[in-house]
């Protein structure tokens, strides 16, 4: 009777009991996702905290710092002259890693972190990454100029026909305006690779035991790069670009050199031999005769820097200089406005400007002259020697250069302040 009694209480039971238990099982899941809530949205709070605090500072930094590059005028222009990239390089790791957005964002501020297999290296994202090494984003070439994205870029093309000696002319301009800046100037003028430190050395211990350099090869190289650092004056990365003579005897060749773009000058080296009036004259340069007339290798820059300029229409405002080489070998005798066309320390530079466009003139390029002026608002004209005598592989003496570093001297100056002006640099004068 009583075990019948209880057992009428069974259902019930196991209903208060389950009832119980689903009343503790929905306090401690309320208790839980209380808790994950909590901690879930306290979370959210310090992680929007930090991007907020992240977009607070490398927002202005990135925002600064492109206007600081806005300012500068740096570009992050390739040296290479069939590259027209225009950006931020992508910087390696020792590791080999790529970064392509080296810059302050959400991966970080001051610097990135690598993950080595050792260690955690940190990657500088403002000052400091111009150590890194870099490429080109568009070619992908090493880029070998320390200064590139501290200083704006400067271009200038030697342009000339084969055998004009744009490349000796070129070494002892960029030996004679190193001397020349570093002296007179009070600031720091260097080449900008280690790599083209060492082959610059090379080539002018060459010159000084009397032998002539090697024409430029074939191929795409880096522009010579020059930092050039004056106190209120020019602050720029030189880009000197140099390649053979037989790219510039050709309008579809010449019109490949994707560094055109942007140019802030260009050197013309005029060989006199290239002239009507000297055609053949000088026995000790019959082997070198040049077989491009002075006025095709002028048309076809022209041509180029309607192409790849804008205006092209219009005058251009490129400053040219136009450049008589090998003036130690020009017949005074023979013609003797030809005489003193060197300049020199006592010379005025207006009066030298008039007599060598006057040579070039009476030397049969009175038509070139003419259309390079059409084209070209601003054009200089210049005479120079880069060797001083006729190289003789007997005679191992140096070779004594007169007024190379003038052409560049004069386009340097106009990315120069008024205050300091390269012409004054060149002769030393105040």
């Amino acid at each position: 009777m009583v075990v019948s009694l209880f057992s009428h209480w069974d259902a019930p039971a196991h209903v208060a009991t389950g009832l119980v238990l689903g009343a503790l099982a929905l306090i401690v899941g309320s208790l839980a996702f209380l808790v994950a809530t909590v901690f879930f949205t306290s979370y959210l709070v310090m992680l929007l905290a930090v991007t907020t605090l992240s977009l607070v500072v490398f927002v202005p930094l990135r925002v600064g710092h492109w206007f600081w590059l806005q300012v500068r005028k740096i570009t992050y222009k390739c040296p290479y002259d069939d590259c027209r990239y225009r950006g931020l390089p992508i910087h390696v790791c020792s590791c080999g890693a790529e970064y392509t957005n080296l810059e302050p964002n959400f991966y970080g501020v001051f610097h990135h972190i690598c993950c080595h297999t050792d260690e955690n290296v940190r990657l500088p994202t403002l000052l400091g990454r111009n150590r890194l090494p870099r490429l080109c984003g568009g070619c992908r070439r090493p880029l070998l100029h320390s200064s590139l994205g501290e200083l704006r870029e400067w271009p200038i093309f030697v342009v000339g026909g084969p055998n004009a000696g744009k490349t000796v002319f070129l070494r002892q301009a960029v030996r004679q305006l190193l001397r020349v800046l570093a002296e007179r100037s009070g600031g720091t003028v260097r080449l900008d690779s280690e790599t083209q430190q060492r082959e610059h050395a090379e080539q002018v211990r060459l010159l000084d035991n009397g032998q002539v350099l090697v024409k430029t090869a074939e191929g795409t190289a880096a522009a010579l790069g020059i930092a050039v650092r004056i106190p209120k004056g020019l602050h720029a990365l030189v880009y000197l670009f140099d390649k053979p003579g037989e790219y510039f005897q050709s309008m579809q060749r010449f019109g490949r050199l994707q560094a055109i773009e942007g140019l802030r000058g260009a050197i013309l080296v005029v060989d006199p031999f290239s002239l009507p009036a000297l055609e053949g004259r000088d026995p000790a340069h019959r082997g070198l005769a040049p077989d491009v007339p002075f006025h095709t290798v002028a048309a076809n820059l022209i041509h180029a820097v309607e192409a790849m300029l804008p205006g092209r229409e219009k005058r251009s405002d490129l400053p040219l200089a136009v450049v008589l080489s090998k003036a130690d070998v020009l017949s005074a005798n023979v013609f003797p406005f030809l005489t003193g066309l060197v300049g020199v320390d006592h010379e005025n530079p207006e009066d030298l400007h008039r007599r060598c466009r006057e040579a070039l003139s009476r030397l049969g390029g009175t038509e070139t002259i003419r259309m390079l002026e059409q084209k070209f608002r601003t054009v200089r004209y210049f005479s120079c020697t880069a060797t001083g005598r006729i190289p003789d592989a007997r005679d191992h003496s140096p070779f004594r250069p007169a007024g190379v570093e003038q052409p560049l001297l004069w386009l340097l100056g106009h990315a120069t302040a008024p205050s300091l002006h390269m012409e004054t640099l060149a002769t030393g004068r105040s």
